[in-house]
């Protein structure tokens, strides 16, 4: 790196008078054409105003007579008539701007064409001026660089009657000095890689600076793909990190300082397309670990830049975001997170997850300050909250691991509700929405499953505890929704609560039922077991086949098939009770509550659990029959006979 620095430096000593003169030049062309852009918009508003007076003029009619109560004559004896507005003057409304036809936008196009023509007319020129040694190296290279300020300086001049054909002949400009400093460069090497790409900038600068002063687009874009296409043409093919990045993060700050007062979308696209593309390159061909620090600190810089350029001129100027603004602010933490976890996750693995949370935090700081000052920019104010959430849903499984990663999720998700209810944000409750579903999923694909029947320790478990923390959840979820029932959303909103509360009590039936399962299910092994014990001596010929010992196995075999039928008939009929005297527990609190869905709720469940009895039936044995049937039948009485007698109170409630 020391010698990269000292060999820019000699050729700074070696060609000191050629950068300082450009740069006077620049200095003086933008000047100029500043005043000049101030003198034009001046003499535009004195000639709008003149046109306005002019008008108003026009409309002076001369006073009109007010006649008496009994009327007024004339001298004639006639009735005086008050006079018409003489001097009255319609005002004509202007037409409508016309859209450029195509007969117009063929007349740009070979402007475009023209320009093309003529740099490539120049360099046919060129050429053959080289081959024939009749203008040397050095007068090349000057006469290259008067032809390209001629054209700016020409195409500034048009730029108040024709501004598409100045922007034409100005961009030509452009082009012919970035190919005259490059020519410098690489084919006569008059000046050295750090003289010209410093010279380069210049010319970029100008471009900018220029499409600034005269409020158009084009020149911008131009410079800065000219700025972009500088490293490549001046490559040497060496890691020079510090040199790049640098140079690039000159550049980028350009494009956010035209940010700051121009909205020009695609200009900061196309600036964070460019630093992506020349990043990933130098970080694909050169990166190593001892270069860490370095990398990342520029990859943060880039960061931060873009992250400002894509948001400051709305916040500032209270304007909304459009698509492709949002697509930038998108696209910048997503590949500042990647890029990060590529970089650092090798070597700090273990705080990746705290890393991700310290980007939702700032994420949330910063949704908060674009809320504070500029809160009629919706999508802005959606986007940002969303990106924090991502990046704290993104932290839990870098940071935790196993049934940890669903409790966080579920946990956000109760967070977010809390946070959207208290900032009166329904994006907010949404996104709790997407987090507990995403919590739920993985709970069911990860956590449900019982890996070890026999050392899984009955209720107090990993799997009930996510469960209660999921149910509570739900229910706080749907709380939440009812408690803003007033708001415009309120049907929406209590359909949501609704389900939220379906959904806690299918999670509640499901865990218990889950239990009972698991419990006799771990009978059944020990049962099944303990059979094929026997069974494995017996036909692996370690005990001897005779009559006696094969009535033996077979008792056995009977036996343990009576057991086994027995433990899963119990099965069958303590979960059909326990989902009845659940269906119970949903109707009584649905009348002590005055609360028609619960109510609902329990009879679905009734109607269900006589379905699953219905079909238990038979398979069930004789005692588990009776025994099924009957607590089934009495509570089902039970609840019809409640419905009866609280009939007319609840025809009153409802």
């Amino acid at each position: 790196m020391k010698l990269y620095l000292v060999h820019i430096s000699s050729y700074f000593i070696m060609y000191y008078s050629l950068a300082p003169s450009l740069f006077w030049i620049v200095v003086f062309v933008v000047g100029f054409f500043y005043l000049k852009g101030k003198i034009n918009t001046l003499s535009e508003r004195v000639d709008k105003l003149a046109k306005e007076g002019g008008v108003k003029t026009q409309s002076v009619s001369a006073p009109t007579p007010i006649p008496s109560a009994g009327g007024t004559l004339s001298p004639t004896g006639e009735p005086f008539l008050p006079e018409q507005d003489a001097l009255a003057v319609p005002v004509v409304p202007s037409p409508p701007k016309a859209k450029a036809d195509s007969e117009e936008t063929g007349s740009r196009w070979l402007g475009k064409i023209g320009v093309f023509a003529i740099v490539l007319g120049v360099a046919f020129f060129l050429k053959w001026s080289f081959d024939n040694n009749i203008i040397g190296p050095m007068g090349r290279i000057v006469l290259g660089i008067l032809g390209g300020a001629v054209m700016v300086t020409v195409g500034q001049f048009l730029r108040k009657k024709y501004a598409g054909y100045s922007d034409i002949v100005s961009g030509g400009g452009i082009a012919v000095l970035y190919l005259s400093i490059f020519s410098a460069y690489a084919f006569y090497q008059f000046i050295g890689q750090g003289t010209a790409m410093i010279l380069m900038l210049f010319v970029t600068a100008l471009s900018v600076t220029l499409s600034v002063i005269g409020g158009t687009q084009q020149l911008a874009v131009l410079g800065v793909v000219g700025g972009f296409v500088t490293p490549l043409l001046l490559s040497t093919g060496k890691n020079e990190l510090v040199a790049l990045m640098s140079y690039l993060v000159i550049l980028d700050l350009g494009v956010l300082g035209v940010a700051i007062f121009k909205k020009w979308e695609r200009l900061n696209l196309l600036g964070f397309i460019g630093t992506a593309l020349l990043f990933f390159g130098w970080f694909a061909r050169f990166y190593t670990k001892e270069q860490l620090a370095l990398t990342f600190l520029f990859l943060t810089v880039f960061f931060l830049i873009y992250l400002v350029a894509g948001i400051v001129h709305n916040i500032l100027w209270g304007k909304d975001s459009t698509s492709e603004e949002l697509v930038l602010v998108t696209f910048v933490p997503a590949g500042y997170g990647l890029m990060s976890y590529v970089i650092l996750d090798p070597q700090y693995h273990g705080i990746m997850g705290f890393f991700m949370l310290v980007l939702a935090l700032f994420y949330f700081a910063v949704a908060f300050v674009s809320y504070r000052i500029n809160q009629n920019d919706k999508l802005l104010n959606l986007y940002l909250p969303g990106i924090a959430i991502i990046f704290l849903t993104i932290a839990m499984p870098l940071q935790f691991g196993g049934v940890w990663i669903t409790l966080a999720w579920l946990l956000e998700a109760g967070l977010l509700v809390l946070a959207g209810n208290l900032t009166r944000r329904h994006s907010m409750n949404v996104f709790a929405v997407l987090v507990y579903s995403a919590g739920l999923i993985r709970f069911f694909a990860f956590d449900a499953n019982v890996r070890d029947i026999m050392s899984h320790t009955p209720i107090f478990n990993s799997k009930v505890f996510i469960s209660l923390v999921a149910i509570a959840i739900a229910y706080l979820i749907g709380y939440m929704f009812v408690r803003h029932e007033g708001e415009d959303d309120a049907e929406g909103r209590r359909h949501a609560a609704i389900a939220f509360v379906v959904l806690a009590n299918i999670l509640s039936l499901y865990i218990v039922t889950s239990e009972i399962n698991t419990s006799y299910d771990r009978a059944l092994y020990k049962s099944k077991e303990a059979f094929a014990l026997v069974e494995k001596d017996y036909y692996s010929g370690s005990v001897e086949h005779s009559p006696r010992q094969q009535a033996i196995f077979e008792q056995s075999r009977s036996m343990n098939y009576e057991k086994v039928t027995a433990t899963q008939n119990r099965r069958n009929t303590v979960v059909s009770i326990v989902w009845a005297l659940y269906a119970v527990l949903l109707t009584a609190i649905g009348f002590t509550l005055q609360k028609r869905v619960v109510r609902i709720l329990g009879l679905i469940l009734l109607f269900l659990t006589a379905f699953k009895v219905l079909i238990d039936v038979w398979a069930l044995g004789q005692l588990y029959r009776i025994i099924s049937s009957i607590t089934f039948g009495a509570i089902a009485l039970l609840v019809s006979f409640a419905y009866a007698k609280w009939k007319d109170r609840l025809k009153e409630v409802l």
